[in-house]
Parts: structure tokens; sequence; C-alpha cells
């Protein structure tokens, strides 16, 4: 799918979150077409159609291809242009958000490895085309839209990256990324459901893992065990919650304690003095007095 002259579209209800998406546009340069360098502050990715072209970031001068990608970072000095003989076509999006370094990090992608050699594949064409054409429609959805598409364009880079390793034969570094993987969800699992009872049993079945290699994967990625590393979510959720208009025993709830009593036991343990003592001493509040 060959781009258009050139055209680029805004999103014109661009929000703050972990992937949002701010513009995209495409363009069929003319020979020895330059763009800065200059400083962004915001992420920009170039997928090349066809033709050929340059990066140059950090110093380094790179050579880019039809169905390469590259990445300009925010705050970094970076300039492009186009090949004398064969100009390249290309799409790009522009982004930001709370996960997008750690995501494009996943994928081996950093402002010193700024480039995703064939990460145009036809999907992510078509799926960067999908970004654009989701904010020319235009509307309150286009924004999510246009998000979606852009997570899907990580998603085949991810599942790309995964077959390339697998095909380098690198099975004991991968083994070591799902690991990774895991472990992190596990984490965030736990960040997610602190509210409630949950047992190992249920973070093995949600990991995959056996209890006891869970454990031990666990507490070599965090530190410290399953248990512990709920324990230490709880307790601080408790003290925030500690400024609301919360009984003891409602806070308790909020942070998966049936027992009221067994709750202030464990949070004395941690903070060393009671919810009620914290409460007065930390937080000021020693006339705060919530109905039961």
């Amino acid at each position: 799918m060959r781009p258009d002259l050139h055209g680029v579209t805004i999103n014109p209800f661009a929000g703050n979150g972990e992937i949002t998406v701010l513009f995209a546009g495409n363009n069929r340069t003319p020979p020895l077409h330059q763009v800065g360098p200059h400083v962004l502050g915001y992420h920009l990715v170039h997928l090349v159609v066809s033709g050929k072209g340059s990066l140059t970031s950090r110093g380094t001068r790179r050579e880019l291809k039809a169905g390469d990608c590259f990445f300009i970072y925010p705050g970094e000095l970076a300039g492009y242009g186009s090949d004398e003989t064969e100009p390249w076509s290309y799409r790009w999006i522009g982004f930001r958000g709370t996960e997008v370094d750690y995501r494009l990090r996943e994928l081996g992608v950093e402002p010193d490895s700024p480039v995703l050699e064939g990460g145009g594949t036809r999907r992510a064409n078509v799926l960067f085309w999908r970004v654009q054409d989701a904010l020319r429609t235009g509307g309150p959805g286009c924004d999510l839209k246009a998000g979606a598409n852009l997570r899907l364009i990580f998603g085949e880079w991810a599942d790309r990256q995964m077959d390339q390793r697998e095909g380098e034969g690198s099975r004991g570094r991968l083994e070591e990324a799902e690991t990774s993987r895991r472990m992190e969800h596990a984490a965030r699992y736990l960040a997610l459901q602190y509210h409630r009872p949950v047992s190992m049993d249920e973070l093995a079945k949600e990991t995959g893992y056996h209890r006891a290699y869970l454990s031990r994967m666990f507490k070599k990625a965090t530190g410290q065990s399953p248990a512990q590393y709920l324990l230490k979510l709880r307790m601080e959720r408790a003290r925030q919650l500690l400024s609301e208009p919360l009984t003891i025993g409602q806070i308790a709830a909020s942070v998966g304690f049936a027992d009221p009593f067994h709750f202030s036991r464990q949070f004395k343990k941690w903070h060393g003095c009671s919810p009620s003592e914290l409460r007065v001493q930390k937080l000021g509040m020693e006339h705060f007095q919530p109905e039961s």
C-alpha cells in the first residue's frame, strides 16, 4: 500500500495515557529531501514503504531501506533524508505515553539503536494506514481507534521479534525473557487484585509456573516473595486510605483483609503503629470519627 504524495492528520482528542497517538502522516519524498536535524518533544516512528534514505542520530549515520522502521526519541537531536537515486516513501506516527519506552525496549529499540530492520511488514504497513485513516475519519472515537491500531503495530513487531529470535536459536535468551515477562505479569496481577484474597495456587495458575518455581523466580526478579510483595502493596495502599473518610474495617476490606483485627496487627508490624495511631500521629486526623 503506497502512500499518497504527502499528508498529515492530527489527533484532536489526544490525551495522556499509556500509548497515545498524536498524529500520523505519509510522504513520497523527492531526491535528497532532508528533515532536521531537530529535537522533538514526542516519539516519532517512520515505516519505509519504498526507496532508500538515512537517519543520523547521536553522531551515527544509518542507511535504511524499504521494510525498515526508524524511531526518533523525545529530546534527541536527529535528522533524516532520502536517497539521491531512490528517494524513499514512508509513513509516520507521532506518539507518547507512559508505556512507550518499556514497549520499545522489549523490541530492542533504544536511542542508541533506533532502527527496527524489517519492521515494515505488510501488516504493519496496513496498520500504519489505519492509524491515519482513523484520525481522518474524526469523531470522539478516533483517538481510541488510532491508539488500538498502534498497539496492534507493537504487537506485530513483538511477534516478529519472537519469530526472529527463535530462528536464531537463542533458546536460553528467549526463556529468560519469557520468565521476566511472566514475573512482570505476576507483579501487575497482584497490583490489580490486592483488594481480595489471592492464593499462591491462583498466581501459579495465572503465570503457568509451579508454585515453588514461581516463588523463586519472583523473588529473584523483585527481591521479595509473592506474599511479601502482596503485603507491601496492601500496607502501602492502606496507609493512603487512612486519609479518606473510611473506617478501619472498610480500609481492611479494601486491601483484602476480611478481619479488621488481623489487618490492624499486620499494619502495626509493618508501620510500627496501629492504623488509628498513624491516622492521628502522621496525618493529623485526631478529630476524625468515621461512622462504623
